[in-house]
């Protein structure tokens, strides 16, 4: 077929070949520029949507922004496109659809992608999901999930209005939509609501109906998050116990900087290995939305460790990658505290006036007050 030497599913075997990350992701990239050079449309939007799936999950999310709607071009040009082997038998278009998901809430996470933006993506996935022939309810979920993770709660409110109204399909996993109503109601202080929710959600009452879903950790993972907000460190840490004994397959819950957060008045010690073990990764974090609560929670946790040690210092190998970094491995905690603290405002500022709300600089100031 081809008389250069260019081969697809040779390129597919090479880099599915190597590890998860930036090396995996230039192979891919390297991909589409040979498929691109050989007009290959079926690996031109294969290794794009690769791509994105590769940068969601294990590079720089922000990525997605840039290649998804190069992929979606191709798509509408050529509609009608077979979808190559190594895609397993699935429909080209709801493949790609459903990875529209991934850019809708790669929205929620970075303040650099202005909001007229993240409407526009929004509305076009409702109106491309919905000429495929699926209801409204998948898009008016993407929607109140903008919304609440954005702070605009009236909004989050009609469309969870406009959510409940419409029946769920066979696909949908009605634990988890319960899951996002649990946190809407304990983002608007109306915890009574969220706790009788929760209660059908551990009974069983609303059940996940996928194995990759785990709705009772992305509960707890809500209460967690509510608890250190209004300074409950007794419940946090209870509940930060059942989430490291789970036994979930689901890691992408694991917020470990909440947990050392929880910890900090029940077991400071237990807190200060969390951190040790994962500062590092906190640090490079490029998910702009998980950065800010990682700092968040470590200014919380320092701010904490002061009343519960009798010295002002602890003793901590950083690298000279980690700004406050000294030879003598000795750190001022209230400075470890004030240092977390400027760079989760600076976030949380940052992101407020992307969505023109006040909900991150609310939060992070409640937290710290409440610590």
């Amino acid at each position: 077929m081809y008389n250069n030497g260019y081969d697809p599913e040779i390129l597919v075997h090479n880099y599915r070949k190597i590890g998860h990350g930036k090396a995996r992701a230039g192979a891919i990239r390297s991909a589409i520029n040979q498929a691109d050079l050989n007009n290959d449309i079926p690996y031109m939007m294969f290794f794009r949507e690769e791509l994105c799936d590769e940068s969601y999950w294990f590079v720089d999310e922000l990525e997605v922004v840039t290649v998804y709607p190069e992929l979606l071009a191709i798509m509408d040009r050529y509609p009608e496109t077979e979808p190559v082997k190594f895609a397993g038998g699935r429909d080209n278009i709801l493949s790609i659809l459903n990875t529209y998901k991934d850019l809708l809430d790669v929205c929620t996470s970075f303040y650099q992608i202005p909001m007229e933006d993240c409407i526009n993506f929004h509305n076009d996935f409702m109106k491309r999901w919905l000429a495929y022939g699926r209801t409204a309810r998948e898009a008016y979920h993407m929607f109140f999930d903008l919304y609440l993770e954005t702070g605009d709660l009236d909004n989050a409110a009609k469309f969870l209005d406009k959510l409940k109204k419409v029946p769920a399909e066979a696909y949908d996993c009605v634990a988890c939509a319960i899951t996002g109503e649990i946190k809407y109601y304990l983002l608007n202080n109306e915890k009574d609501k969220a706790d009788k929710l929760a209660e059908k959600v551990y009974d069983g009452t609303y059940r996940c109906n996928s194995r990759w879903s785990d709705s009772i950790l992305k509960l707890r993972k809500s209460y967690l998050k509510y608890y250190i907000l209004h300074g409950d460190y007794e419940k946090a840490a209870e509940i930060t116990y059942l989430m490291e004994h789970s036994g979930s397959q689901i890691n992408a819950y694991n917020k470990y900087a909440s947990f050392m957060c929880a910890y900090v008045h029940s077991k400071p010690g237990r807190g200060l290995r969390i951190y040790k073990k994962h500062w590092k990764e906190w640090q490079e974090e490029n998910n702009q939305y998980d950065r800010y609560y990682n700092f968040k929670d470590a200014a919380c946790f320092f701010k904490g460790l002061e009343t519960e040690r009798s010295r002002d210092t602890v003793r901590l190998e950083l690298d000279r990658k980690f700004p406050l970094y000294n030879e003598e491995n000795i750190y001022n905690i209230k400075s470890m505290s004030e240092y977390y603290y400027k760079e989760a405002e600076d976030i949380a500022r940052k992101f407020d006036k992307r969505n023109t709300t006040d909900r991150f600089i609310k939060e992070l100031e409640m937290s710290f007050a409440n610590v």
